[in-house]
């Protein structure tokens, strides 16, 4: 069994009432489940593009995620794929999804997918925004070979929410996802069929990864909280079966973090480690709990009902 890995932990700044008394106990959950940290705007590239492979065979699905810092009205994402002689072989156009982020994938097969070597996808958004990311492809005969892939969305139920959480998995199928709140870790059983991998789409509401702040030797007397989202991104632990990995990919802006992430035929678990992620009974739930024991209280005085026989 691995060693367990320990990481720095801390809490979560108090959710307030922006509403006083006349906020309801329904009011204060959905104002839970829209909470989202995150990181500055100014932080993040204008448009980023990544592959979650850096090497693919004939017949592999790629898998191309990214985002878009500024989006516009009805401006979509060019995402063209040149092969290692420099010619366009693949183009694509997609809209990006309120928060900027995108996901598309590509096929390659067919007669245009022949040639081994270094190939380019250039992202383009609006006129002047574009970058570009590298893959290695193997080389083919030009056949129409697919490997399949599943898109996916698996509904995650923790802490009284559910988190649809979006994928895409190839050389295999996903069993169940988990939150293991003790260990700030989202678990993942797979079945595999074959060396490939898993990109998913986690919201930092979620789960999320961040560097610890500097000591405060204060905040033991005054009881002084963390806000999480105005802390620098950390890099989340994951581990295959187990061991570690570092060879995956991730996209992220300021409300999700997508990553992508390899395994080989035979892996079972994949375990994502954060540092702050959603508590079985979050500060609101436990306020909503705290208003219905109140509540049981008042109704108990008024009408004389006991909880204990009265001897």
């Amino acid at each position: 069994m691995a060693a367990p890995i320990a990481l720095p932990v801390f809490g979560q700044t108090p959710v307030t009432n922006p509403k006083g008394n006349q906020t309801t106990a329904y009011d204060l959950l959905q104002q839970e489940a829209n909470q989202t940290g995150g990181i500055s705007k100014a932080t993040l590239a204008p448009l980023v593009v990544n592959t979650d492979l850096p090497t693919y065979n004939q017949g592999d699905t790629i898998v191309i995620t990214g985002h878009v810092r500024d989006t516009q009205n009805a401006t979509a994402v060019t995402l063209r794929v040149f092969n290692s002689l420099k010619n366009m072989i693949s183009v694509a156009q997609l809209l990006p999804s309120a928060d900027g982020s995108f996901t598309k994938t590509f096929l390659a097969t067919g007669p245009l997918w022949k040639a081994a070597g270094n190939y380019t996808i250039v992202a383009q958004y609006g006129l002047y925004t574009n970058t570009n990311s590298t893959f290695h492809y193997n080389g083919g005969d030009g056949s129409s070979t697919i490997t399949k892939a599943i898109n996916s969305t698996y509904a995650l139920q923790s802490g009284g929410q559910t988190y649809n959480i979006p994928y895409i998995i190839k050389g295999g199928t996903v069993s169940s996802m988990s939150i293991l709140a003790p260990q700030y870790t989202l678990e993942i059983a797979l079945n595999t069929n074959a060396d490939g991998s898993i990109t998913l789409t986690l919201p930092r509401n979620m789960i999320d990864a961040k560097v610890p702040p500097p000591p405060n030797p204060d905040a033991n007397l005054t009881g002084a909280k963390v806000d999480t989202s105005q802390l620098e991104d950390n890099t989340f632990i994951v581990s295959v079966n187990g061991k570690q990995v570092t060879q995956f990919t991730e996209t992220k802006n300021q409300y999700v973090r997508i990553l992508s992430i390899p395994f080989h035929n035979g892996d079972s678990k994949i375990d994502i480690v954060g540092t702050v992620i959603v508590p079985e009974f979050g500060p609101i739930a436990a306020l909503v709990l705290a208003i219905a024991i109140i509540s049981i209280i008042a109704v108990s005085a008024k009408t004389g009902l006991r909880f204990m026989p009265k001897y």
